[in-house]
């Protein structure tokens, strides 16, 4: 297991998942900082106190939601469809094989298929 701490949201990965997390307290505070939140020293919008639970709760919400980037993608996934690019771009020959022109794309892609019709993603 390798563990990424130095940043408000924390990384763990196992042998079979990535898991992210970031406190409460630490998402407010990530929120009242926001350079947006700001009209020169003072900021528009503070959490009440007592209610960072149901601030969550709309993050999370929020996220699920249809990103307005890519109407086919949540909002959770368009920093890995960034990554996912950089990735198809560039040359990660470390961790990927890419397929050449006259090769048959992978099964891989029969299984992305299936997960898009499985979880109505089509």
């Amino acid at each position: 297991m390798k563990e990424f701490n130095n940043q408000l949201l924390k990384f763990k990965i196992t042998n079979d998942k990535i898991k992210m997390e970031i406190s409460l307290k630490d998402l407010v505070s990530l929120f009242n900082t926001d350079p947006n939140n700001f009209d020169g020293d003072k900021p528009f919008v503070k959490i009440k106190a007592g209610k960072r639970q149901e601030f969550a709760e709309y993050i999370v919400n929020m996220l699920m939601d249809e990103s307005p980037n890519n109407g086919d993608n949540t909002r959770w996934a368009d920093p890995f469809a960034d990554i996912f690019m950089e990735i198809f771009e560039g040359a990660e020959d470390d961790f990927c094989k890419y397929t050449s022109e006259d090769e048959d794309w992978p099964n891989e892609m029969n299984n992305l298929q299936y997960f898009r019709k499985e979880f109505d993603y089509d």
